[in-house]
């Protein structure tokens, strides 16, 4: 058996499988939406991401034969260190910027890879590591390929009527709405090369991509979906859910049921969340939250914030996970155990700068909103 296929090639080819959205223990359907890259009607399609590997030596440019958007960087020869790039335009070479490993990964480590995208016109670029290593890159291009339609639907809805609160229904853009290329967690022998597991959810993390958002965020997802899957080896995107800077919110690992995070319809108490690769040691119960942007020296939009709020919130009730508790987490599997807040940033479990400096300042502002009844609003 080959890699399970996912997607469907022609434009007039739309699957059958519906996303489906909780409310209260019971399952209802969207309304049917088109699967498309800008989540309209058109039946045009997505682009299939492409990519090519490439390895980036000192003091020598690398240029792909064909257009990228994104490029990923896999330390695997720079030993997990310090890396600069600079990307090559046709007006000579930009700065340098450093890519550094952010801490995220499954429990039991392995490569931490990065992606950044590269401005418009880029032929080429190059790369400066510690000793001259070489390094293996990987140039993605999001946006030339060619056209697929994905199956399933491009919209899912999340919501707590019949929770203790009732909040308005959380919408989400499905893995078919962003495009996410499912048989990219298949091996050739047509298992998941990252098999499931739950945990009964104890805590939250909330992370930034430390990256700029390209102006049709599902580009962005689909970089960051190479990257983790393939790039790094984990088999899916590190992250439950993702946040781009208009509000939008994006599904990310993959559940397994009905509605996304969860294995089953969470009851508050007992709800079990899939394990992903966000936090390394303590991934297991733990949601992870991604804010799409680079929030080192800003913060991130009001609508995200108080979209990373209500998705926080809704977590909460359908989970009961108190928000505004300090928690003892344990790993179930590990026994791994540390204090943390209910609500917690990526720093707080390791050494990394994320969800970046400018947003921790001020993260006790989200933890506060989510703790209050009104604070959603």
């Amino acid at each position: 058996m080959r890699r399970r296929d996912f997607v469907l090639t022609g434009v007039g080819a739309l699957g059958a499988l519906v996303g489906a959205g909780l409310l209260g223990g019971v399952l209802r359907e969207p309304a049917p939406v088109a699967a498309t890259a800008t989540g309209a009607s058109s039946g045009a399609g997505t682009p299939r991401t492409r990519v090519a590997r490439l390895a980036a030596e000192a003091g020598k440019a690398v240029r792909p034969d064909g257009p990228f958007d994104h490029v990923a960087f896999v330390p695997e020869g720079a030993g997990g260190e310090r890396i600069q790039v600079r990307f090559l335009t046709a007006d000579g070479p930009g700065p340098w910027q450093a890519v550094r490993p952010g801490g995220h990964g499954p429990d039991s480590g392995g490569s931490d890879g990065r992606v950044l995208p590269a401005p418009e016109g880029a032929v080429g670029y190059e790369v400066e590591a510690p000793g001259g290593s070489t390094v293996q890159t990987a140039a993605i291009d999001t946006r030339e390929g060619e056209r697929v339609q994905m199956r399933g639907e491009a919209e899912g809805i999340l919501s707590t009527e019949g929770a203790a609160e009732e909040l308005p229904p959380l919408r989400y853009v499905t893995r078919a709405g962003w495009g996410a290329d499912e048989s990219l967690r298949y091996g050739e022998d047509g298992s998941e090369s990252w098999p499931r597991e739950y945990s009964p959810v104890q805590v939250f993390t909330v992370h930034h991509a430390a990256m700029p958002v390209a102006e049709d965020p599902r580009e962005t997802m689909r970089a960051i979906y190479r990257l983790h899957t393939v790039e790094n080896g984990w088999g899916d995107i590190g992250y439950h859910l993702l946040i781009d800077p208009e509000g939008t919110v994006y599904e990310g690992r993959v559940a397994g049921g009905t509605v996304p995070v969860f294995q089953a319809p969470p009851i508050p108490g007992a709800a079990k969340s899939v394990t992903a690769a966000h936090a390394v040691g303590y991934n297991s119960g733990n949601i992870g939250i991604c804010m799409l942007g680079d929030y080192t020296s800003e913060q991130p939009s009001r609508a995200a914030r108080d979209r990373l709020v209500r998705v926080l919130r809704t977590l909460a009730l359908l989970t009961g996970v108190d928000p505004g508790a300090k928690v003892k987490y344990v790993n179930p599997v590990t026994g791994t155990e540390r204090t943390a807040d209910a609500v917690a940033m990526h720093r707080d479990w390791g050494d990394t700068a994320c969800p970046g400096d400018a947003f921790a300042a001020r993260f006790g502002e989200i933890r506060k909103r989510v703790a209050d009844p009104l604070g959603f609003t």
